[in-house]
């Protein structure tokens, strides 16, 4: 007997070769040996009283994409056959119940809560689809007869027993917790595309994006707490999986979405978007730290890209860079973030770059009023400074000069005019050409940062406390991508 070439899952009927739905040849992949995935398969498959042999296969389409298994998606998912359970009593109760819940939801990493609101909703009976993919397109459970309340009650995605009794469990909160409906957009949806991945979330490729959500992982974001920002030793109920979490904090940086806008979109409440977005931004202030950071002048000067040929031994290009906010209410601080030169209240931050265009100093945000000067000779940056250095500005910092001297630091800055003459020498026009040829990469690295969305309008005061971290982010983001210079 030769080797099956057909999938297994009930009602499917490709078979290898074929074109799949996703554009894709259709491919099969075996069974799993394992036992946890394997049982989570055979529930995907659905056939009544089947017994699996070593050929036993499932297609491609069957996963995100039609890609096939790979380390993120274990368990086929897409287009399985649906069953409709009897509808059954839900008594009412103080504790969270749950059904018996499948292998399947250990596997999908992390799983999000049922329910649309923060509060219980009364409700007496429910009606479940049996689904083994982490967010149902079909509502799970219809709300009827109202009288009597019921606490949140985390629905499993696997099929009930035949009595349709309702059991306790132990497993962990997190893993229980299921979202009613499938959100409006979710990472996998974009994945494939390098264009929307980096139009949503400002990363240059889902690689890169998988990668920071896994170091972030790594840093303890499935212990947060949403709900108090603290790291908790348990898993708190999670309404969205951990990557579409991370993934709408992403959007409303890159997109500076609004929480309504994004309250619509991920199907949550905006308070719990407020915390979600609260929380990440402090873990990734955190976790980003260690992307910016003063190399030394030895390191730099492996590779001077062509424009600072003259300039090689500068060690950080400055600029300082201001974000408008909402006007204070207290007098004090509408004078203290009133900048004259935007005749606006802002937060003004001091941003070093390096020779290839990569962030490598960033300093708090001060208000508006703030003179560059100030900011530079109180933000820290000259005590990194070594003699030897050279730092290059514009017009607006040269009475740094004296303090770079005591250090035996060098400024370049383009000259400029004064009272006793208003013409420059040929040797300063042509120092003026090679020095903005090579800060123009501070500008564009400016212009990056600012692509983050969330910097162009005003920032609400309700962020204020968020600001630092929030620029940050968005600055260090920008070394992620490819190198301004090469």
């Amino acid at each position: 007997m030769g080797k099956p070439n057909y999938c297994a899952i009930k009602d499917c009927h490709n078979k290898s070769g074929d074109k799949g739905r996703f554009g894709r040849t259709i491919k099969l992949h075996k069974l799993p040996k394992e036992g946890i995935v394997r049982s989570a398969w055979l529930r995907a498959i659905s056939r009544k009283d089947f017994k699996p042999s070593t050929y036993t296969s499932v297609c491609s389409d069957h996963f995100p994409r039609g890609e096939g298994r790979t380390s993120v998606h274990k368990v086929p998912s897409l287009h399985l056959p649906q069953k409709v359970v009897k509808e059954g009593k839900v008594r009412n109760t103080k504790n969270s119940l749950s059904t018996s819940i499948s292998e399947t939801e250990s596997i999908l990493q992390p799983s999000i809560s049922h329910s649309e609101s923060d509060q219980p909703k009364p409700c007496c009976s429910i009606d479940v689809i049996e689904q083994t993919h982490s967010y149902s397109k079909t509502p799970m459970r219809t709300l009827c007869e109202s009288g009597t309340e019921s606490e949140n009650v985390p629905l499993s995605t696997a099929s009930c027993t035949k009595n349709d009794k309702i059991t306790q469990t132990n497993t962990p909160p997190a893993e229980l917790s299921v979202q009613v409906t499938r959100p409006e957009i979710i990472i996998d949806d974009i994945a494939s595309s390098d264009e929307e991945v980096l139009f949503y979330t400002g990363l240059p490729c889902y690689q890169a994006f998988k990668a920071l959500f896994d170091t972030l992982i790594a840093a303890g974001a499935d212990r947060m707490n949403v709900d108090d920002e603290i790291m908790m030793q348990e898993k708190s109920y999670r309404k969205l999986r951990l990557i579409d979490e991370f993934f709408m904090v992403m959007m409303r940086l890159r997109l500076g979405l609004l929480l309504n806008d994004l309250q619509y979109r991920f199907k949550i409440s905006t308070g719990r978007v407020s915390r979600i977005f609260n929380s990440w931004i402090s873990l990734m202030a955190t976790c980003l730290k260690s992307i910016v950071f003063l190399p030394p002048l030895q390191t730099l000067q492996q590779k001077v890209p062509d424009c600072f040929k003259n300039f090689s031994d500068t060690r950080i290009v400055l600029d300082c860079t201001e974000i408008f906010i909402e006007t204070p209410s207290a007098l004090e601080n509408k004078s203290l973030t009133y900048s004259s030169y935007k005749s606006h209240n802002t937060f003004k931050s001091l941003v070093g770059v390096s020779m290839t265009g990569a962030v490598v100093f960033l300093s708090n945000l001060w208000g508006g009023s703030a003179s560059d000067v100030h900011i530079t000779r109180n933000c820290g940056l000259l005590e990194l400074l070594e003699e030897g250095d050279a730092v290059m500005v514009d017009k607006g910092f040269i009475h740094i000069q004296s303090d770079l001297k005591k250090k035996g630091v060098k400024l370049y800055c383009p000259p400029f005019m004064s009272a006793k003459r208003n013409q420059f020498s040929k040797s300063e026009v042509e120092c003026t050409r090679r020095i903005a040829s090579a800060r123009i990469h501070v500008e564009r690295k400016m212009e990056q940062i600012k692509n983050f969305r969330i910097l162009q309008g005003i920032l609400p005061i309700s962020l204020s406390s968020k600001a630092d971290a929030i620029f940050f982010v968005c600055s260090a983001l920008t070394n992620l991508l490819p190198p301004l210079v090469k």
